[in-house]
């Protein structure tokens, strides 16, 4: 007998297969034979419907390794869980023994039996096989790719396998192999997938969408781990450009109101392509990101700190925070230059931040719970101030002003900040604030309260009642694509064939619509790439694309990679962690970079393993044929 070395879900799949009656000759009552399942299209998309739980790794914000993608990088810094998860990748410290990735056999085994059952249906129409059998490849296409991404190559199976097929199956011998397989599987998707659009399902336009960033990340891996060597005339870039104009043709339109779409008030807007839609009848506050983004604070600890104001609710937020914004990524949010409106720049490059600010002075006072002086900051133990500075005398700015006024609008619509309001209540992070990373505790930093003084508003609902307690039920979607992450993907093939111009004014679709800034200017190729780094960084933020999109532009190199050679270190994956403190009357500040609990300023990239993780030895153990392991691992 061979041995099986697939995993049990592919075992427990093969239930699904039609075969001799057993024990008693009679079937539990509570499955439905599958003569039934497969005698109707009805019937057969409620298999499918319960097939698209592949799509789960690619949701954003919570604590595993599988959708804490932004972690990785300087985006974001982390504590508890998420911290344990995000650890051995930026530290360095992961082995081959661990599993980022490659048994995906059982989501495989639905897709291909959902193709083998609907071909042999008699009871379904030709027209709706075609149908479903691409919306079964999509699926099949979209698990494939996550682990393509993740460890390069994937064990391809295009048929329903049975106890007397050669079971121990190799994986494929690249990247390229990996992707050409899924790009097929697309491609026949958006060929024979409808163009209806129904909330949470695949039609042709999202296979499409998909194809696009997928293809990027083709191109990213040939001649893995050589230099891909992209040429303008690359068929990949091409592939691009013609599915991204199916999305643009498919009726989307970009969104006004960008945090909306990701909370209640827009879930289902004409920019999103694909989202997955949680019912409040088996969804809670604390399965889903939100518990994850909002924090804990008591009154006695607002009062034992001397902070202020109090909350209007008691206790509004009874979460557990652990996934925070960093100044890393909020020094992206771009500002109009009041001097020049044409100019847009970081908000500490401004005219109004040179003519307000000295950054010649001290204004770091030893740490106290109570009795801290409102014109001070403070440091850790283990902080090392990097900047500081104070407005100076006669000058009407304050830290309010210069990080909030003429900022790209994204800035209010995914981050709270000091002095914001959400949920009716008013969010104070500078010292003596009432919600700020020193709150509560004697070294600074807690379970509480941010890490970074700032909080994440892009994804929390506004209409969660009566307060944000983890056990309050809640609808909840998570955003996978959108027409502005597609403009975006199209900029980028522009930016590979060197027409700049075009990938200049499609960056440009979401930075003055959902940004409100002005566009960015054409000129060299090493601007326009810089420009388009920072709007997908700022566009995307929190939708476990930057991660990827590193590696891919790692990849690249050259411009794509701040002028580096290919397969080189990535600057977003190792610089430290920066947090900004600002006191309490709003006119001094410093930045600081420490290890936030985790070692956040002494992060690791290895370029020689890292753009892949390693496929878990134990697969490879148990099945020579799955190797060699990737290069470095």
């Amino acid at each position: 007998m061979k041995k099986i070395i697939l995993s049990i879900g592919v075992l427990v799949a093969l239930g699904s297969l039609n075969s001799c009656k057993k024990v008693l000759d009679a079937d539990p009552l509570s499955l439905i034979s599958p003569e039934v399942v497969w005698s109707s299209k009805a019937n057969a998309e409620t298999f499918i419907f319960a097939t698209y739980g592949i799509m789960n790794t690619y949701r954003s914000g919570l604590r595993d390794v599988n959708t804490l993608g932004d972690a990785y990088t300087s985006n974001i810094v982390t504590a508890y869980d998420s911290g344990n998860a995000v650890f051995p990748i930026f530290s360095e410290t992961l082995t081959n023994r661990s599993d980022y990735g490659f048994n995906n056999w059982g989501s495989i085994r639905r897709c291909n039996v959902i193709i083998k059952n609907v071909t042999a249906s008699t009871g379904i129409t030709d027209a709706d096989k075609k149908t479903l059998i691409a919306e079964a490849k999509f699926l099949r296409a979209m698990s494939y790719y996550h682990i393509a991404r993740r460890t390069g190559r994937i064990v391809w199976i295009d048929k329903v396998l049975t106890e007397n097929d050669e079971l121990k199956l190799p994986s494929t011998a690249n990247p390229t192999e990996s992707y050409t397989y899924i790009i097929k599987d697309l491609e026949d998707a958006v060929a024979d997938l409808p163009t209806t659009k129904l909330s949470g399902r695949a039609n042709k336009y999202v296979a499409a969408a998909f194809l696009t960033e997928v293809c990027l990340q083709a191109a990213a891996y040939k001649n893995y781990p050589a230099a891909p060597n992209v040429a303008a005339n690359d068929p990949l870039l091409d592939k691009v450009i013609a599915n991204a104009q199916i999305v643009v043709g498919g009726g989307y339109a970009l969104e006004a109101d960008y945090e909306g779409m990701f909370n209640e008030t827009k879930s289902t807007s004409n920019e999103i392509i694909f989202a997955l839609y949680n019912k409040a009848i088996n969804t809670s506050v604390s399965s889903t990101p939100m518990q994850f983004k909002v924090p804990n604070i008591k009154p006695e600890t607002i009062v034992n700190f001397g902070g202020s104001p109090m909350f209007n609710k008691p206790v509004p937020f009874e979460c557990w925070p652990e996934n925070f914004p960093t100044q890393n990524l909020t020094d992206d949010y771009l500002t109009v230059d009041k001097a020049d409106p044409a100019k847009v720049v970081a908000w500490n490059q401004t005219s109004q931040y040179l003519n307000a600010i000295d950054e010649g002075v001290n204004v770091i006072a030893p740490f106290t719970r109570t009795g801290f002086p409102d014109d001070k900051t403070a440091k850790l133990n283990n902080d090392v101030v990097i900047k500081m500075g104070r407005i100076k005398a006669g000058s009407s700015e304050t830290m309010l002003t210069l990080t909030n006024e003429n900022r790209d609008a994204r800035w209010k619509a995914a981050i709270i900040s000091d002095n914001t309001t959400f949920y009716n209540e008013l969010f104070t992070t500078s010292l003596k604030g009432n919600s700020g990373r020193f709150l509560g505790t004697i070294n600074g930093g807690g379970y509480d309260c941010t890490l970074s003084n700032m909080y994440w508003r892009k994804g929390l609902y506004t209409n969660i009642a009566p307060s944000f307690v983890n056990t309050v039920s809640t609808d909840f979607h998570f955003v996978l694509m959108r027409l502005g992450r597609v403009y975006l993907n199209l900029a980028e093939a522009y930016l590979l064939k060197g027409d700049v111009a075009n990938a200049v004014l499609n960056l440009n679709k979401t930075r003055t619509f959902h940004g409100k800034i002005p566009g960015a200017l054409v000129g060299t190729s090493a601007d326009a790439w810089k420009d388009y780094k920072r709007e997908r960084r700022v566009e995307l933020a929190e939708e476990n694309d930057y991660y990827y999109s590193l590696l891919r532009w790692g990849r690249f190199g050259g411009d794509a990679n701040d002028g580096l050679p290919s397969g080189q270190s990535i600057k977003e994956l190792t610089e430290p962690i920066r947090v900004m403190d600002v006191s309490k009357d709003h006119k001094s500040f410093s930045i600081v970079t420490g290890p936030f609990g985790r070692q956040f300023n002494d992060r690791k990239f290895d370029p020689s393993r890292r753009y892949l993780f390693p496929i878990a030895q134990v697969y490879i153990d148990n099945n020579p044929a799955f190797g060699p392991q990737n290069p470095g691992w």
